[in-house]
């Protein structure tokens, strides 16, 4: 038999959480009726892209679903965001299905790549943000590989720590910097060795 047929971990349906539930996603569905923005994950993008954005002083979001994600009217500098949740096993960018022209966008300084941690649906914990020309050479080989069967995967990934120890991203926390560099080291002792001058405040940040 298919050995798919003995994964998962089936467990008897919750009521209250299933009620508790409905009431914060008929919450969601008014926000959604009122600007219009009926495709649930599409608003869920938008919705954590904008603050994203924000956060980093892009004042304009991309609704289209091609294209990047933010942009600076007045310095014409865009952004890509990828979000990961606090959970995961691992913190990392996934590019799904890029492009050979997405990719080669990554070696221009006008492109800024962010990685968004979110604890639940709403807590943003940390923005890993900068640029790299080594990013769109990465993700170029990758697709080259898959186009030419070189590789099963279509999907490319780059870890949080690949980020910061080797493209130089710095880090945007909502949170205090003590209570950020515990999140992170708790997560990989790596991040022992991480530079405590790359991790800004709010407040001590400037926009791209």
């Amino acid at each position: 038999m298919n050995n798919l047929f003995d994964k998962g971990n089936f467990v008897k349906i919750n009521n209250h959480f299933m009620s508790e539930g409905i009431e914060v996603l008929q919450q969601v569905s008014k926000v959604q009726e009122k600007y219009n923005k009926h495709d649930t994950d599409t608003f869920i993008n938008e919705l954590r892209d904008s603050i994203c954005g924000y956060y980093l002083g892009f004042d304009l979001v991309n609704t289209e679903k091609h294209g990047f994600d933010c942009k600076n009217s007045t310095t014409n500098k865009y952004l890509e965001v990828k979000s990961a949740s606090f959970s995961a096993n691992s913190w990392s960018a996934t590019f799904n299905d890029t492009t050979l022209e997405k990719a080669e966008s990554f070696t221009n300084n006008s492109l800024y790549l962010a990685l968004a941690i979110w604890k639940n649906a709403s807590d943003l914990l940390f923005i890993c943000f900068g640029q790299h020309p080594e990013i769109g050479k990465y993700l170029k080989g990758k697709i080259e590989d898959f186009n030419n069967q070189k590789s099963k995967r279509s999907t490319q990934t780059i870890s949080l720590t690949k980020l910061i120890f080797d493209y130089n991203f710095k880090i945007l926390t909502t949170k205090s910097k003590e209570d950020l560099l515990q999140i992170l080291i708790t997560k990989n002792s790596t991040f022992k060795k991480i530079n405590p001058e790359i991790i800004l405040s709010l407040n001590e940040f400037k926009e791209i």
